[in-house]
């Protein structure tokens, strides 16, 4: 893959060295204004470089330093997906520039990022829109065996705090015509888990007429049905694995079991079509999300094509994460929020063209964090982060797309 870096350097004095360890320039102080890189599809750079100690290699790519300072630094690939601009960074134990077996691999020992705007745009990899094509894909795969989608998501096992929301529905039903639930929700969250039966309990008298939430076996189901004369049907059901299903037995539910649902659809066959009158749901929004969420104990999760570990050396995951907003099945939507600090360990996860891992990688101060949707499917993410702390961080940069 072919690599270019160019910049506007200016340095007081240089070496150069021929030996058994190959052949070298030296540096020992050295700044740039304007440097700029390209590794394949990704260019990155700074609006000022101050490096001690540089040294670089002629017979190969191998950058190296003692310490270095960055301001005004960038990183963007062509596609646009990646998008990143950091006030200032400082390497003050050094910095490494080398090829990698895709790209180039920047690594230095310790990292301290401040005031970083990160966006990220989609598709996103294993994001579904709620649609019902997108639920009987899913629920299929599940009764030939795939796994699950909470199955990844045990992470979420030891979240807590709470979920308030307003969820709107527009139903088509039999016999009463189109009809309007608008239910307002408060669901606390304990140990990863919610008391379904209490949010049953909870629903207003005349949406409980219509309404009721049911445990069978290893299904989790939202029906509905005509007060005294009807005979209930499931509106949306979620899929539980075994753990989820014990769990549910005693009136509670994993949050991250949430994530196999699927949206009934009308037993009548028929075509496709702009204006489908078989569809029992004809809209559904989820208004006025407020989620205060903390993320307690040491967890871990796959995530592009890595893993991320949560928490760690008495240190919790996730502190005071607030998310408020609204989404629509049929538009655009969008929910904002903050997050106290983030504690992490990286191994190997994907971005685009770019591969993250770090010993230690800590957020804090999360001050604006927005994900954009398009229906119920994530478009954009963008954060900006007061500061951010990374040990042995390898950053690789060029390689193909996840």
């Amino acid at each position: 893959m072919p690599h270019h870096v160019g910049s506007d350097i200016s340095v007081k004095q240089f070496g150069y060295t021929d030996d058994a360890a190959g052949r070298r320039l030296t540096f020992p102080h050295a700044e740039s204004h304007g440097a700029q890189g390209r590794s394949g599809p990704v260019t990155y750079g700074a609006g000022d470089l101050i490096l001690k100690g540089l040294e670089g290699r002629l017979d190969t790519l191998r950058w190296t330093a003692e310490a270095a300072s960055l301001g005004k630094a960038w990183l963007k690939d062509d596609s646009g997906r990646i998008d990143m601009h950091v006030e200032r960074i400082e390497m003050p134990r050094g910095i490494m520039l080398t090829r990698a077996d895709r790209g180039v691999e920047i690594m230095s020992s310790h990292v301290s990022l401040q005031e970083m705007k990160l966006t990220i745009k989609g598709p996103f990899q294993g994001t579904d829109t709620l649609t019902e094509q997108a639920m009987e894909k899913a629920m299929l795969a599940t009764q030939v065996g795939a796994q699950l989608r909470q199955d990844k998501l045990r992470f979420l096992d030891s979240l807590s705090g709470k979920i308030a929301l307003t969820v709107k529905v527009v139903l088509d039903l039999p016999v009463l015509g189109r009809r309007t639930l608008d239910q307002q929700l408060k669901v606390p969250i304990k140990e990863g888990s919610l008391d379904f039966r209490k949010l049953n309990d909870s629903l207003d008298w005349l949406e409980g007429a219509f309404l009721d939430i049911k445990h069978d076996n290893d299904k989790l189901a939202v029906t509905w049905k005509v007060p005294i004369v009807g005979s209930s049907r499931d509106l949306v059901a979620w899929k539980l694995d075994q753990d989820a299903a014990t769990l549910a037995s005693f009136g509670r539910v994993p949050v991250r079991s949430l994530a196999d649902f699927r949206l009934k659809k009308s037993a009548e066959p028929s075509k496709p079509s702009k204006n489908d009158k078989s569809k029992l749901v004809k809209s559904m929004s989820l208004d006025a999300i407020d989620i205060a969420l903390s993320l307690l104990a040491p967890r871990s999760v796959e995530a592009g094509g890595g893993t991320i570990m949560f928490g760690g050396d008495d240190q919790p995951g996730m502190v005071d994460m607030a998310v408020r907003g609204g989404i629509h099945d049929t538009r655009a939507g969008s929910i904002k929020g903050n997050i106290g600090s983030i504690d992490t360990t990286l191994k190997d996860v994907r971005m685009g063209p770019v591969k993250l891992t770090a010993d230690r990688l800590h957020f804090d101060g999360l001050d604006a964090l927005e994900v954009e949707f398009d229906g119920f499917t994530p478009k954009c993410v963008t954060v900006v982060i007061h500061q951010v702390t990374a040990t042995n961080l390898a950053l690789q940069v060029g390689g193909a797309d996840a």
